[in-house]
């Protein structure tokens, strides 16, 4: 006669097979988040999350848990990323125009290649991220956490700074609000530099910017780029712009007392008529500079290369009128 084996003893097995085999894939997917699909809400849970290549436009992913994501070459244009936490993450070439990424954590995160035009970045938390080649046009960083972050060849362009400065590179276009600036009317501001009394502006890209009749008397201008500038009549009495660059620049009638110009470039800059009364020219270039009816009373001029500078009607730091370079007219 066959003989029945109990039940019991197979059934257990299967049982354990069945408990092992969940908690195997239990596992697997834990170690593997980024399979399952995330949920583009606030407040999201997906660490791992597989975003590379997502048009995630005007998405709200505000206060997600990103943690070690891949956002590469994603488009988060106009996202809402404001207290996400990207730590280690993923965003080589995205694109993060005037996204906001107010208090974002991107501890350790590669952004190399980003957009970040017009992106909030204030508060954000960059401590040893890779923001190198990553444009900055118009971005704000203000009280960002840079520590450690790597910046090469980015792109500066009325960036500003977690100091509050505003930093723009050669290569910055500059954006002139001349009938404001000439009307005296509302706050006209180049380049993200507020043009009125007392504005800090270092490094500042202004390279031909319209700033006729301009006031930016006790300005901070220190090694700004004002090359070939209309600063026609400007008021930049008191102001700092040393190490300025001003070649070419347009000073014609300008105020320029008491400013200090050490080291600045003003190399075949037009000064006709320009008030330089006890301006600091210490170290100064004015080669081939246009002097004519310029008033350089008590200027300090302690090593200023002045070689083929025009002078004529000119009054010396001693008060004497120098007309060495006037044209002579010959009588017929």
């Amino acid at each position: 006669m066959p003989v029945r084996l109990p039940l019991q003893f197979p059934l257990e097995n299967i049982l354990k097979k069945v408990l092992l085999g969940s908690l195997l894939l239990l596992t697997s997917l834990s170690a593997n988040a980024g399979w399952i699909e995330c949920s583009i809400i606030p407040n999201t849970q997906c660490p791992h999350a597989q975003f590379s290549g997502k048009n995630l436009e005007n998405a709200n992913l505000q206060g997600a848990q990103l943690l070690e994501g891949d956002l590469s070459k994603a488009n988060l244009t106009k996202a809402n990323l404001q207290g996400a936490n990207i730590y280690h993450g993923k965003l080589m070439g995205g694109n993060f125009t005037e996204a906001n990424m107010a208090g974002i954590t991107l501890y350790n995160a590669d952004l190399t290649g980003a957009n970040l035009t017009g992106a909030n970045l204030t508060g954000a938390k960059l401590k040893n991220a890779n923001l190198s080649e990553t444009n900055l046009t118009d971005t704000d960083l203000s009280n960002a956490e840079i520590n450690g972050a790597k910046f090469g060849k980015a792109v500066f362009c009325r960036t500003v700074m977690p100091n509050g400065i505003i930093n723009s590179g050669a290569n910055c276009p500059a954006k002139t609000a001349a009938t404001a600036i000439q009307a005296g009317v509302g706050e006209a501001s180049v380049n993200g530099c507020l043009i009125q009394p007392r504005s800090v502006c270092l490094n500042a890209s202004l390279a031909e910017a319209n700033l006729g009749s301009a006031n930016l008397s006790g300005a901070q201008l220190y090694m700004a780029n004002l090359a070939q500038a209309n600063l026609f009549k400007a008021n930049l009495g008191k102001s700092n712009l040393t190490e300025a660059n001003l070649a070419r620049a347009n000073l014609t009638g300008a105020n320029l007392s008491q400013a200090n110009l050490t080291e600045a470039n003003l190399s075949k800059a037009t000064l006709r008529g320009a008030q330089l009364e006890r301006a600091n020219l210490t170290g100064a270039i004015l080669l081939n500079a246009d002097l004519s009816d310029a008033d350089l009373s008590g200027a300090n001029i302690a090593g200023a290369a002045l070689s083929g500078a025009i002078l004529c009607n000119t009054v010396m730091p001693d008060g004497k009128v120098n007309n060495s370079s006037c044209r002579v007219e010959q009588k017929n």
